[in-house]
């Protein structure tokens, strides 16, 4: 026993001697923007979407990240990928294994060559043993293996830190929409309502021959289309209410009561303050933004895997260590007189090269496409920042050209019912004014909630925060 020793100590050093096959990983370079151009003075928190002052907004992102079915879905994938990665680890270790066995012989006569070999009839015989199988990763194939479930596991978990950043940003413009639908559906009932105040007034005067069938007819259709605007809001809201159900992780009964989730339309014109850029943004940018991380990641595992690819050309060694006992009784199967021990090794060398060296231009043909996906993962990243930029600052002028259209809009409109009332304009310049200024409520309301929206994609842009 002695004398193995050493040899174990020796098998145990030389996997830490052995090599890896795969490519040393560079981070692809990309000529990135050396600075960004300040757009306000309050930075971005990592839970952005307490800029919007809402706490009914703080309280539906906090039950969607807790209950949403696609964030518990990449949970599950993220635990998945750890016991991937253990089960990749033990590949390195050896791998045991306990057998034990027990038999009983009876001779059919006392003068069979059984019988008198082992002395009587009946004959007992027991063995146990413990065992230990090990394949030597001279190459890092192994090693490999375990750093590509590593990386796996690391773009697994970027990818559940994505779909919780797109959760609370799809929370967020749904619960916005709602808001615009809403006010969009107030806007079109009150509208309604006067309409068909003035029709009545209309109708008398008709009756009385005060104004013409023509002016009639035009009234009525001007309330008709106010009921199709008052429709389509609605319908429009609903649409908002169950996408934000679903973000919600509500159930199907919850999702069919219609009218259990709100949104005050008082929040479209109670603008936050847009979010500035933090210093040093284009660089760290790469670093903060999820699908980024899970894109270098997926690239680092392919490299590792052309290492596991490779370690295919050479041969394989394996070890087995045998620690056992063999007894005719089984009260003395544990005396260290029965004890026996064995050693054995193999050597596997594979001789289909050309199928090995297919894999390898497999692997390599991957991590190409990893590097192209890495880069236009970066790509489209910032260009999301400088769109949602853009649209934050656009949106904002169109939320003022509008507010100032309604303005003159609704001065116009009671021009335009002064001179029809008095006679001086006919119903059709009445009719138009209103039809312009109930249009332009509408065009503001969504403008507003594209105005918030935007504010919203700048923070889904940027990776969703910033730590201080």
């Amino acid at each position: 026993m002695a004398k193995i020793l050493p040899f174990f100590t020796l098998v145990l050093l030389l996997p830490l001697a052995g090599c890896s096959l795969a490519p040393e990983y560079h981070r692809p370079t990309m000529e990135l923007p050396s600075a960004w151009e300040a757009t306000a003075s309050q930075a971005l928190q990592r839970k952005w979407w307490e800029r919007f002052q809402s706490e009914a907004l703080n309280a539906l992102v906090e039950e969607a990240l807790e209950h949403n079915n696609n964030i518990a879905q990449a949970m599950a994938s993220v635990r998945q990928a750890q016991a991937a990665l253990g089960l990749a680890r033990d590949a390195l270790l050896p791998v045991p294994a306990a057998e034990a066995e027990g038999n009983r012989t009876i001779a059919r006569s006392a003068d069979s060559p059984t019988a008198m070999q082992r002395g009587a009839r009946l004959s007992s015989a027991f063995s146990g043993s413990l065992a230990a199988g090990w394949t030597l990763d001279f190459w890092g194939k192994y090693w490999n293996a375990a750093e590509s479930a590593r990386a796996s596991l690391v773009a697994t978990e970027a990818a559940r830190d994505n779909v919780i950043l797109t959760v609370s940003a799809g929370t967020v413009e749904a619960w916005l929409w709602l808001s615009a639908y809403t006010w969009q559906e107030e806007i079109a009932e009150s509208v309604l309502k006067n309409r068909e105040e003035s029709l009545g007034i209309y109708q008398n005067r008709y009756d009385n021959g005060q104004i013409s069938e023509l002016d009639l007819l035009s009234i009525q259709a001007n309330v008709e289309t106010a009921r199709n605007a008052l429709a389509s809001a609605r319908i429009a809201k609903n649409a908002a209410e169950t996408s934000l159900a679903v973000l919600l992780g509500r159930s199907p009964a919850e999702l069919m009561d219609i009218g259990n989730i709100s949104a005050p339309s008082s929040l479209m014109t109670s603008l936050p303050t847009a979010p500035a850029l933090p210093a040093g943004l284009p660089s760290e940018l790469v670093e903060q933004r999820p699908d980024i991380r899970q894109a270098e990641a997926n690239l680092q595992a392919a490299n590792y895997d052309i290492g596991v690819a490779r370690a295919a050309f050479f041969p394989s060694f394996s070890l087995t260590g045998l620690f056992g006992s063999a007894s005719l009784e089984l009260n003395d199967l544990l005396r260290s007189a029965n004890a026996y021990t064995a050693l054995s090794g193999g050597v596997s060398l594979p001789l289909n090269f050309w199928s090995i060296k297919r894999g390898v231009e497999s692997t390599e043909a991957a991590r190409d496409a990893a590097v192209v996906t890495y880069e236009l993962t970066v790509l489209n990243a910032f260009k999301e920042v400088r769109d949602a930029l853009v649209e934050q600052r656009e949106y904002a002028n169109s939320v003022a050209a509008l507010t100032r259209q309604v303005e003159y809009l609704s001065k116009a409109v009671e021009h335009a019912r002064i001179r029809y009332d008095n006679g001086f304009a006919s119903y059709l310049d009445l009719l138009t004014s209103e039809s312009n200024l109930f249009t332009a409520q509408q065009s503001l309301a969504v403008a507003h909630a594209r105005h918030l929206g935007s504010i919203a994609r700048v923070c889904l842009a940027l990776g969703g925060g910033w730590q201080e």
